[in-house]
């Protein structure tokens, strides 16, 4: 392969000077992740002066530095602003660890406190700390316990920070336990009428999804919600995760975001889903989000906006070393959580071990979803056939080292940088329900039935599917994030890694490719089995950029007569297009006159030769 020749990146020099001058020289980050994190450091800054409004994401990926500039951040914060209070939330206890050392090591521990479900500390002294780290899910747990803080800075995507999915019988639970206990018995009765009256309502209509009234005025809720302290009653509790659920219910149902999905529906069973979910964060408004995958995700909804350090003094990085494999696998019909027969287990452990000795990469970091390694793998993995694993798992096969983990974990890890591969198999599948859910929590927009009605159409559209579609990506970016593709250099290069990827929407892929500019595709078949092309109309579009446009401007009437279609009715979902913008394009469309055809404009200030 040939070297990538090194490149013009746009730098503040002065700015980086200065950072290493205050940081004893910062010799283990190049110019451009200091420059990164000084970006990210202004971001917050910037939010906590007024100078933009929020809430705001920084689209850097993995490895740019932007955790050390989001520490500058909160250190200028906490002595510009001494009487204002900061929240920094990360997904993982380890990474909420090492950010209270860095800050504390800074502005001293009695300014900086932290807290996660397995640290031994008060929980109660640490919050009375102007500066709190806390991992994503703490607020669940501990509503109102931040509502004194002015500024959030969250590490990584958020979707929500309470998510509920409950069914008829939990409602029917819920009032038994407080009626046996006198405790909220008239709230907890009126909780139930309301689900059951929704429950009859889904019945009747024969819709899949239909919504909770809003009413925000429902004293019951509220009682539910806020003024119910399960701690006090632990000795009375035999499942408080159930409780709890049915709290996030009450909340978000004041904020009009519940509501009711038939689930699996069948000639024998009928058991529909209740959902729910609240963002959480007192200050959406004073959020920053730091996020590789933050413009995929929140463009399509809510009052999100990217920085504009980011947007404007920024250089992304070249992924010129990392090439994307697409992947054919094995024939197994149906989801992978119905692949209980010995003959799918078997093919299952025949293609993995097969990609094992295929592949030439020889430490590897591998993830599938959790449902296909319990299901699938045990015997492959010499592990017990039942209980829980503890990820990752360590594996010798074919003289390699496979780091086996599932979409669910290690999201944020860099346990796993020195790995020359990634291996990403079979989709992080989510309920439709879930994409429904997560659009409505992070637009802020109240879930109603008439939202509902594309929904309800059949398969997603609209805004329902494009939240889906990122919850899809983001999983694969994530996971991809981190093998040795985060190791990026003075050059702003990406490091040297292949990622190998099973996917079942053949358009995904082509998303998936256009996120990584500048990398390198290509394909690997399985058993003469050929990898999908794809077939979606604005995924052939991107395709033919990615392969044909060759960092110049490209006539729409070229694209149309190469893939045989005509562009003009896609031009809505063609304008601010994420992916186009990250193959460096902008969609212009055409006017009257000679020389105002419709075309894509390349981005030269993109160009990554």
């Amino acid at each position: 392969m040939t070297e990538p020749k090194v490149r013009s990146i746009r730098l503040f020099t002065d700015a980086i000077a200065k950072r290493r001058q205050e940081n004893d020289g910062l010799t283990y980050l190049s110019d451009w992740q200091v420059h990164s994190a000084h970006l990210t450091s202004g971001a917050i800054t910037s939010l906590a002066s007024g100078y933009q409004t929020g809430p705001l994401y920084v689209p850097m990926p993995t490895g740019s530095g932007k955790t050390t500039g989001a520490i500058w951040g909160v250190v200028q914060f906490a002595k510009e602003y001494p009487d204002q209070r900061l929240c920094f939330m990360s997904k993982y206890t380890d990474a909420v660890e090492k950010v209270h050392a860095e800050l504390a090591a800074e502005l001293a521990k009695e300014t900086v406190g932290y807290y996660h479900a397995e640290a031994f500390v008060n929980k109660d002294q640490e919050l009375k700390k102007r500066i709190i780290v806390v991992t994503h899910n703490f607020i669940e747990h501990n509503r109102g316990r931040l509502d004194d803080r002015d500024l959030f800075v969250v590490d990584e995507a958020i979707y929500a920070t309470g998510e509920a999915s409950l069914r008829l019988k939990d409602f029917v639970d819920a009032r038994s336990w407080a009626t046996t206990h006198n405790i909220m018995p008239e709230a907890f009765t009126k909780l139930n009428d309301l689900a059951t009256s929704l429950d009859q309502k889904l019945r009747a209509d024969g819709k899949k999804y239909i919504a909770a009234p809003h009413e925000a005025d429902r004293p019951w809720a509220k009682e539910i919600a806020f003024n119910l302290k399960l701690s006090d009653h632990s000795q009375t509790i035999s499942d408080n995760s159930s409780l709890v659920a049915v709290q996030r219910f009450c909340e978000a149902l004041l904020e009009g975001l519940v509501f009711l999905s038939q689930g699996q529906k069948s000639k024998d069973s009928y058991d529909p889903i209740f959902s729910a979910a609240v963002l959480g964060i007192p200050r959406i408004d004073k959020t920053v989000i730091l996020s590789a995958t933050g413009g995929m995700l929140y463009d399509i909804a809510g009052p999100f906006q990217q920085d504009s350090g980011s947007k404007d003094y920024w250089t992304p990085p070249s992924f010129r070393r990392l090439k994307m494999v697409q992947l054919s696998g094995p024939n197994l019909q149906g989801h992978y959580s119905t692949w209980k027969s010995q003959k799918n287990k078997d093919q299952v452990v025949a293609y993995v071990d097969w990609l094992i000795a295929t592949i030439p990469e020889a430490t590897i970091y591998m993830t599938m979803p959790k449902a296909v390694i319990d299901g699938c793998m045990r015997s492959y993995l010499n592990a017990p056939a039942t209980g829980e694993l503890n990820y990752p798992l360590k594996l010798e096969r074919h003289n390699k080292t496979v780091y086996l983990s599932n979409h669910a974990r290690s999201v944020g890890s860099n346990a796993f940088k020195d790995c020359d591969a990634v291996v990403y198999l079979w989709d992080n599948f989510l309920p439709s329900a879930v994409a429904v859910q997560r659009f409505h929590t992070l637009a802020d927009e109240p879930i109603t039935d008439d939202a509902l009605l594309d929904a309800n159409g059949g398969s997603l559209v609209g805004n329902y599917k494009r939240i889906r579609e990122a919850q899809y990506l983001d999983n694969m970016m994530q996971q991809i994030g981190r093998g040795n593709v985060r190791a990026i250099d003075k050059d702003a290069i990406a490091g040297k890694m292949t990622a190998y990827v099973l996917t079942t929407n053949n358009d995904r892929f082509v998303r998936l490719a256009a996120q990584y500019p500048d990398c390198m595709t290509d394909k690997l078949e399985y058993d003469g089995i050929a990898v999908s092309q794809p077939t979606g109309r604005l995924a052939r579009i991107i395709d033919y950029l990615g392969s044909h446009g060759d960092k110049q401007d490209v006539e729409a009437k070229s694209v149309e007569d190469a893939l045989g279609f005509e562009l003009r009715r896609y031009s809505p979902d063609l304008e601010n297009n994420w992916d186009l913008m990250m193959l460096g394009y902008t969609y212009q469309k055409g006017g009257r006159g000679r020389g105002n055809s419709a075309r894509f404009t390349y981005n030269k200030g993109n160009d990554k030769t």
